[in-house]
């Protein structure tokens, strides 16, 4: 054929030959050019499916357009031969470049992206490759890839041409779906790129086998060995890719390879960042500096001094030495504190890696809607976090199996809150994404050393709403109950020590995960016998164990804003971690005690007031702040008059009862009792005492103080909890709720008497007397899932269902919902908390039992309250923004 002349080509020489045809070099003696020339083998020529499979590799080829995939020019047929032809392309196949010389890490991301883009070109017109392959791939002088030989294209819509006999491709980068004949789509191609991308990296191929039902078998079965056995300079998120794209099952792969390029890019972005760094001298560096004087020039200064002189010469250089190690060793371990994220939004839950070169957390997306589990290198700046999972649910409080391949999580279906409700389960996940497995329904799962069980919490199905502790062994599937908190009580959040012998965890009254109070606990594998660590009442936000096992280190809010601190296990003094500064949330700590990672948290929570007076499609007047910054005001009501509002608020750094003006002026706190936990403030009808509720003594139980500031007065005295208080019209009466019959129920005092009566006997939660002084209005069945608003007489009595809320299953009606409503004389406000987690305030019309939606405001507000004159709405509107911290050095 060399030198023969076909049409108006003239072969210049063979450049190969393939399964499906063989190649020549031309010249276009038409358009002067250099072109390669491709025909069928003569021995398949009068092969009637190969020819029709030879046209429809030109067909489809023809269709793509892109500067990574090679150009077909024409296609002719000269002599019974058919004959594309195509781009010529100087240059070496990838499989000589690989055999050549490694690759380097940037080279490989570069021609990776590179035929990424050519299949998604060729993808986005239905064609899909079949036989991807280095050797099928150019790349010329300059390094742009060029995707080569569709000689096995199957065009969809086209006629389906398949051998029956025998498989088509190269055997080693087949696809699992591809080898066991069943139907195969674009995913099969994206599993081709993955064996050139393991080959790209690690000079190999990812499966192997002496013959070919044993290779066969390998690619169907096995896992390839890790990349890192070849070579230490992979990222996490190259990994990530890598084992996504050989996935054994099409569907846990990439869908696309848009999906795909789209990593790429993300990988090749965060590598071409250039990062700074201060080169700093090492200790054996700056050592050399100082030399000891050689032991001859001594010998003969001997001679010459005294002997005092020498050796005070040598205890001055001996100390000048340990002076200077000393100060080495303190500048080696120096603090050294820097921002480990910054997205838009909010990451918690820190979980170091065993090893401790990776940093597991949960992140919400910018939107704070959609929680999932992230990992992040640490160390290793120009790379950003991959995306463990990736589900409409949330998911929450990564763990590590001591193994360092998995991750364990809790997943709840809705996203939004970090209050402890009944909706949760617990999975397993392979620590760079993939097959998540089920374990068991809980929440705060941890790994114990050993990897035999998860210790978590979770709902006792024979206690109505108490958390306990459960173990899950991963051999037998067992899930066992540790120990039972006393009533009223919930254990939740614990923690392994390092050394296997003891558990931590917290121990609290309340549902909130958040800043209310709580007390840490430790109990031994052995005995689980509980005991208290700290007793106090603080407000608590997460906790870790010390890397040697022997102290906690937790966040708390017990000295204004939250910080971290640091108890002895067998107790004694509380010490703050000094060099942290505030705001600082669940800490985590490295296997080797060295790092510390843990969340700054910025919460803004500021009282604003919508105008509803001419509402137009359910849309509020956003008319002012009542007060805004980055404090926390929150749980604000109007005085009877409408003058004045009383609210709580983090302004002085602490959590306190404060009063302003209806505009937000002339601001004065009340209170002084921190670090002891204020809520709840509600007006008397003539507006000269408020009522709240405040851990001052342990337990919650009822002040009032004057409006105007003075002597605060202790309302009730009982060992129980007793919390949102309220008001009876005569100014006479007070109501509040108390846990002291072993069940939430409201009870009415008389102020002058000090008597206390029971009013609810089946239960009851935030009661509200109506303005005409008849009916007392309060909500109940939170634990049925079936939360409703009841009313009584205020004297008791049987009891009417008012209202059953409509979104039951909604996690955020644990805080949000339940104490929110405010009856007039014809009708009663409360809210809702709709399927987008925008706060829907409504009006249920006493005269024809009629709901009519007032007005949703976006975000989540804590509480709300109506202005007397129904004009305005004060809403406390929440927003949240974290970040993690990384502290080497810590201590």
């Amino acid at each position: 054929m060399i030198n023969k002349v076909i049409s108006h080509f003239k072969i210049l020489e063979k450049l190969g030959e393939g399964g499906m045809g063989v190649v020549y070099k031309a010249h276009d003696t038409k358009l002067d050019r250099i072109v390669a020339l491709k025909f069928l083998p003569s021995h398949i020529t009068a092969n009637e499916t190969d020819k029709a499979r030879f046209l429809q590799e030109a067909k489809a080829a023809a269709a793509i357009s892109h500067a990574n995939v090679c150009v077909i020019h024409e296609i002719q047929e000269h002599e019974g031969q058919q004959m594309i032809v195509m781009e010529y392309v100087e240059g070496v196949t990838l499989s000589e470049k690989i055999k050549s010389n490694p690759l380097e890490l940037k080279t490989v991301i570069d021609y990776a992206m590179q035929i990424g883009e050519g299949l998604k070109a060729a993808h986005a017109k239905g064609i899909v490759h079949r036989d991807i392959k280095s050797s099928n791939i150019m790349v010329t002088d300059t390094n742009q890839i060029k995707v080569m030989d569709f000689g096995l294209a199957k065009l969809r819509g086209s006629t389906k041409l398949t051998k029956t006999t025998s498989t088509i491709g190269t055997l080693a980068y087949m696809s699992p779906e591809h080898l066991q004949n069943k139907e195969i789509d674009a995913r099969t191609d994206i599993f081709s790129f993955g064996v050139v991308l393991y080959e790209m990296l690690t000079g190999e191929l990812p499966f192997r086998g002496d013959y070919d039902s044993a290779l066969m078998y390998s690619i169907v079965n096995d896992d390839p060995e890790p990349v890192g056995k070849f070579r230490s300079d992979v990222s996490s998120e190259i990994m990530h890719i890598m084992n996504k794209v050989l996935e054994k099952d099409p569907e846990d792969r990439y869908q696309s390879v848009k999906e795909m390029v789209i990593d790429l890019k993300r990988v090749k972005r965060d590598s071409d960042r250039v990062v700074k760094k201060i080169v700093v001298p090492s200790s054996s560096e700056i050592s050399e500096v100082v030399k000891l004087p050689e032991v001859s020039k001594i010998r003969n200064r001997k001679k010459r001094k005294p002997l005092f002189i020498i050796l005070a010469a040598l205890v001055l250089i001996i100390l000048s030495l340990t002076i200077l190690r000393s100060l080495l060793r303190q500048s080696d371990s120096s603090v050294n504190i820097q921002r480990f994220t910054s997205y838009v939004g909010r990451e918690y839950d820190s979980a170091f890696s065993p090893y401790g070169n990776h940093l597991a957390f949960s992140w919400g997306s910018e939107d704070g809607q959609n929680w999932d589990i992230y990992v992040k290198q640490v160390g290793v700046e120009q790379f950003d976090a991959h995306r463990v999972t990736n589900h409409p649910f949330a998911d929450f409080w990564p763990t590590w199996s001591p193994d360092d391949k998995y991750i364990a999580f809790h997943r709840v279906e809705f996203p939004g809150t970090f209050e402890i409700t009944d909706f949760g389960e617990i999975f397993q996940v392979p620590f760079l994404g993939g097959q998540e497995k089920r374990l068991t329904t809980g929440f705060h799962p941890n790994w114990s050393p050993d990897g035999k069980i998860i210790i978590f919490c979770d709902w006792d199905s024979t206690e109505i709403r108490t958390l306990c502790l459960f173990s899950f062994n991963f051999e037998t599937g067992e899930r066992k109950k540790l120990i039972q908190p006393p009533v009223g009580y919930r254990d939740f959040a614990p923690k392994i020590s390092p050394d296997s012998k003891k558990v931590a965890f917290l121990r609290s009254a309340s549902l909130t995960y958040g800043a209310s109070p709580k007390e840490i606990y430790i109990m031994t594998m052995k005995d689980l016998e509980p005991t208290p660590l700290t007793n106090d009442n603080a407000g608590i936000m997460g906790l870790t164990w010390s890397h040697d096992s022997r102290y906690i280190i937790f966040g708390s809010n017990r000295s204004s804003l939250p910080s971290l601190w640091k108890i002895d296990v067998k107790g004694g003094t509380l010490k703050q971690v000094p060099v942290m500064g505030n705001r600082l949330v669940d800490p985590a700590i490295s296997s080797d005690g060295k790092r510390l990672a843990c969340s700054q948290s910025l919460p803004i929570t500021s009282l604003w007031r919508y105008d509803i007076s001419n509402l137009k499609d359910s849309n509020p007047i956003l008319e002012k702040f009542i007060t805004s910054g980055s404090r926390r005001d929150e749980y604000a009501r109007y005085s009877h008059d409408g003058r004045k509002i009383t609210y709580v608020s983090y302004a002085s750094g602490r959590r306190e009862i404060w009063v302003c003006d209806q505009n937000g002026k002339n601001r004065m706190k009340l209170t002084d009792f921190a670090p002891a936990w204020q809520s709840q403030p509600r007006w008397s009808p003539d507006g000269k005492i408020i009522v709240f509720h405040s851990t001052k003594y342990g337990n919650r139980d009822i002040f009032s103080i004057p409006s105007n500031g003075g002597i605060t007065e202790r309302l009730t005295t009982d060992i129980s909890d007793e919390q949102n208080p309220s008001w009876s019209y005569d100014n006479q009466h007070i109501y509040f709720e108390s846990i002291r019959g072993g069940e939430w129920n409201i009870y009415k005092m008389n102020l002058k008497s000090g008597e206390v009566i029971q009013l609810t006997r089946n239960g009851g939660t935030a009661p509200v007397e109506s303005p005409d002084g008849k009916w007392l209005y309060y909500s109940k069945d939170w634990d049925s899932h079936k939360p409703s608003i009841y009313r009584i007489t205020t004297d008791g009595g049987e009891e009417n269902l008012v209202y059953q809320y409509r979104y039951l299953e909604h996690p955020l009606y644990e805080n949000y919902g339940k104490a929110d409503w405010q009856p007039f004389d014809n009708g009663i406000y409360f809210q809702e908390i709709d399927m987008d987690s925008k706060a829907v305030i409504k009006f249920l019309e006493f005269k024809n039992n009629r709901v009519s939606t007032i007005t949703k405001i976006q975000g989540i507000g804590q509480t709300y309250h109506i202005s007397p004159d129904r004009q305005f709405l004060l809403y406390s509107n929440a927003e949240f923004d974290s970040d993690i911290i990384l502290v080497e050095n810590w201590e």
